[in-house]
């Protein structure tokens, strides 16, 4: 059974819209990677490359953890 999906269509102002909040939200993507970098090379020249590895490794764990809590209740 194939069917094909219909066709999403926007009106002119509705694309807009969603083009601005895409812009927007790629945006904010680009500076928390930019910060998120930056916090990492200045906390591994802080507390040096193998406790930032267990730390990010840990924080990991914890998310995937947190994430089979929720799967589970």
């Amino acid at each position: 059974m194939n069917r094909a999906l219909p066709m999403l269509r926007l009106t002119p102002q509705a694309a807009g819209v969603l083009q601005q909040q895409h812009t927007k939200a790629a945006s904010e993507l680009r500076e928390l990677t930019r910060y998120s970098k930056e916090f990492d090379r200045q906390l591994k020249a802080w507390i040096g490359y193998d406790a930032l590895r267990q730390l990010h490794k840990d924080t990991s764990n914890a998310l995937l953890l947190t994430d089979l809590v929720k799967e589970v209740a």
